[in-house]
């Protein structure tokens, strides 16, 4: 099978606008893959609770513990840890903790650039909250449906029996 894509190599960046970048998009991966990172403050709530019609993701947390919740059980993913989310899946994500949070985010395959870009652009315009049904309606177009309000601190998050490298499940603090 032959990629259209070349190969290519993103420097460190230090210009982050919001929590969330994007690093690469299909733009660059011939439509396969797109690669961001995030740096979430303390206790900075992530997206709404929602499901992929189309997109797998997966992050893999760097720096911090982020607070995870997908099909409804709701766990901690500290550093090192790879949190895969498969489409069709609900699921939301936020720092709940003291401490900021730093993670790398994958999604495959690419589409889904064009949503960021909207949010933003409606995000920029905005001089008080933000109305929950013009993210819906955006978010809509790309496939993604919200289900409900960011995670929320208030609720105790569980251990995640994660996948140890030789295959032995362990526990995650």
């Amino acid at each position: 099978m032959t990629l259209a894509s070349e190969p290519f190599v993103i420097e460190p960046q230090s210009d982050m606008d919001g929590p969330f970048r994007m690093l690469a998009g299909g733009d660059r991966t011939a439509r396969q893959v797109s690669f961001g990172d995030g740096r979430l403050d303390p206790y900075a709530p992530g997206p709404p609770r929602h499901v992929h019609k189309n997109e797998d993701e997966a992050f893999h947390v760097i720096e911090g513990v982020m607070s995870f919740e997908v099909d409804g059980r709701r766990f901690e993913a500290g550093p090192g840890t790879l949190v895969w989310l498969p489409r069709e899946h609900p699921h939301a994500f936020s720092n709940l903790s003291a401490e900021p949070v730093y993670l790398v985010g994958i999604i495959v395959p690419s589409g889904l650039e064009g949503m960021f870009e909207e949010h933003a652009r409606y995000f920029s315009t905005l001089t008080g909250p933000p109305d929950e049904g013009a993210l819906a309606t955006i978010s809509a177009r790309y496939g993604v449906t919200i289900l409900g309000p960011s995670l929320s601190g208030r609720e105790p998050a569980e251990a995640l029996a994660v996948e140890h490298p030789v295959g032995r499940p362990r526990s995650h603090p």
